[in-house]
């Protein structure tokens, strides 16, 4: 076991030893609820949020990237990239991130759905916990390894980053990246603590952590953090595959999703859409009063031609009438 980094500290193998064991033993760690369950958005948001984002909330969030076997929802089980957002909004009950504010972070930063992924939410005390399971080649997104054996592994820093400078008031106050079945490891980006080469039951673990409150820069791009040699436990116990970093295939980033040109176009739609409808209704109006007035007039003229017929034929009888016998007319 090698420690490096401002914080030298001296950690017991025997207690790493017993939790390998204890792992080893069981099998899998199964994702358990300690909160309170929230729905897992799986509909891709359609818009990036409005900033600030929880305004009045002083908000701190714990990042982790490990390794670690679950059981899945298809109830088998397999080793997984885990990455783990834990945001706190205040120990004060006024700032405490309630359930509803937790769905709102998850249904912002955490929509999509891909292969080999799934997601947990929950609400935990002051807590909102959002817990991202990545298998088989979707574990990709967090390490790279080579034919040689060496494996690199990173955090989604850039996203990350995105995340906290949507909050009013924001920052990361602890990032970890762990990882097993790897040997000669090192850091890079200065952490506070680099706990290197920690010997389990049939091979080593290092991980890496950066706390600002130490001094620390959290890194903000997506560089690898830790590096090292994969063992061939990694291999024997199928926790990986050879292959290239990929694109995080979930969940989605609100920030990348630009206006559509049918939404850009939008506004002007309704403006154009509402000048015809006035226009129309204008029109509308004007053909009414032309033909109330045709109406009229109309009625008008079948009256004058009804009063003429009417004295004509008034005239013609009295002009036929035959006379009587005192001359008169009948």
């Amino acid at each position: 076991m090698v420690l490096r980094g401002r914080c030298r500290c001296v950690v017991a193998r025997w207690v790493a030893c017993v939790v390998a064991v204890g792992t080893c033993m069981v099998g899998v760690g199964v994702p358990t609820s300690v909160g309170d369950p929230l729905p897992t958005p799986s509909v891709p948001v359609a818009a990036s949020p409005e900033t600030p984002v929880l305004p009045g909330h002083v908000v701190t969030i714990r990042a982790v990237v490990e390794q670690t076997a679950i059981e899945t929802p298809a109830k088998t089980r397999e080793w997984s990239i885990h990455m783990k957002l834990s945001f706190q909004g205040g120990w004060m009950r006024s700032l405490n991130i309630t359930k509803e504010e937790c769905q709102y972070l998850a249904d912002t930063f955490w929509s999509g759905s891909a292969p080999d992924y799934f997601v947990k939410v929950e609400s935990v005390s002051i807590f909102c916990d959002l817990d991202a399971y990545y298998l088989g080649e979707a574990r990709h997104a967090f390490y790279s390894l080579d034919e040689a054996g060496h494996v690199q592994v990173r955090a989604p820093m850039t996203y990350l980053t995105q995340i906290v400078d949507s909050f009013e008031d924001a920052s990361i106050t602890e990032l970890q990246v762990d990882f097993t079945s790897i040997n000669n490891a090192h850091c890079n980006a200065e952490p506070w603590l680099a706990h290197l080469d920690d010997l389990l039951v049939v091979s080593h673990r290092s991980y890496c952590q950066w706390w600002p409150d130490k001094g620390d820069t959290v890194p903000t791009t997506d560089e690898p953090l830790l590096e090292g040699d994969v063992e061939q436990a990694f291999f024997d116990f199928e926790r990986g595959t050879v292959g290239p970093f990929i694109d995080m295939p979930a969940p989605i980033n609100p920030f990348t999703i630009t206006p559509t040109p049918s939404q850009a176009e939008e506004p002007a739609s309704g403006a154009a859409t509402e000048a015809a409808a006035s226009e129309s209704s204008s029109a509308s109006s004007r053909g009414l009063l032309i033909g109330v007035g045709a109406g009229a007039m109309l009625l008008l003229l079948a009256a004058a031609v009804g009063i003429t017929w009417a004295r004509r034929r008034t005239s013609r009888n009295v002009a036929h009438r035959p006379e009587s016998a005192d001359g008169r007319q009948a």
